[in-house]
């Protein structure tokens, strides 16, 4: 009876039917992965233009919703539940000589600002993770877009290649709400708010490959910055405290599982009919 440890070790150490330099052709060559620029380039494939009025829900420092008003020239909204960056936002929106086009005020998804039917499109970019009522949310992007509207949603899931203690450390550190890291969830509640799935666009690990190949290497300083926190951990701690020790190592963790598959950035556009 063959002894199932020799079997693999003869499969680990035993020769390949490809050559090492084969093998490496195949793997090493880059796939073509789509940079984060196609997030805007999706906005603009729907048709948004100067004639419409956009909604930025989760717009932080409006970096993201200045960038569209000065490619698209529509108009814009932008809400964010921290004052501090909404207060930043403001500032680079007077900087950039958009005032008359934009403004950014303190709200929240589950109570937007706007009214019905006010609003051509809305841009949601990786925030839906941190809200507790999704359906409320989601029911009110609906209630702001005009009919033939499209929300279009930037949204990272679990995979079930995420750990269980993985999972743990990481939503509760970053404030994730566990049931949104379900893409079964999110369609299910987006359309039992009236939404129609026109399009869902997994992205998995394209935009970090990308950055990995055009000399960013975002995730590379990720992982590194992880390995020396934690050699370095009773250093930083009195000096960062440990919630904020462990949010920077959430947050490079993050990055590195959506490079390797724990975690799947994914594209939707959701439509109003």
């Amino acid at each position: 009876m063959s002894n199932p440890t020799n079997v693999a070790l003869t499969a680990v150490y035993g020769a390949m039917e490809l050559s090492d330099e084969e093998f490496f052709a195949l793997t090493d060559r880059s796939l073509a992965p789509r940079p984060s620029g196609m997030l805007a380039d999706k906005l603009a494939s729907l048709g948004i233009g100067p004639q419409h009025h956009l909604l930025d829900v989760g717009c932080r420092d409006a970096a993201h919703t200045i960038a569209l008003v000065q490619r698209f020239g529509c108009t814009a909204l932008g809400i964010d539940p921290v004052a501090e960056r909404i207060a930043e936002g403001q500032s680079a929106i007077t900087a950039a000589g958009l005032d008359e086009q934009m403004e950014t005020v303190v709200g929240w998804i589950e109570n937007i600002p706007a009214a019905d039917a006010s609003v051509d499109f809305v841009w949601c970019r990786d925030m839906l993770n941190h809200v507790a009522e999704l359906s409320i949310g989601l029911a009110e992007c609906y209630r702001v877009l005009r009919p033939g509207g499209r929300m279009l949603v930037y949204q990272t899931f679990s995979t079930e290649l995420m750990e269980p203690k993985e999972a743990a450390f990481i939503y509760n550190t970053m404030g994730i709400v566990p049931q949104n890291q379900s893409d079964a969830f999110f369609e299910e509640t987006a359309q039992s708010v009236g939404f129609v799935i026109a399009e869902k666009d997994p992205i998995t690990s394209e935009w970090r490959e990308f950055w990995e190949e055009d000399g960013t290497r975002k995730t590379s300083e990720q992982l590194l910055r992880i390995a020396r926190m934690r050699r370095n951990r009773d250093e930083l701690i009195p000096l960062l405290s440990e919630t904020h020790y462990n949010i920077e190592i959430a947050d490079c963790l993050w990055g590195v599982y959506q490079m390797v598959g724990k975690l799947c950035p994914t594209v939707y556009v959701l439509e109003k009919e």
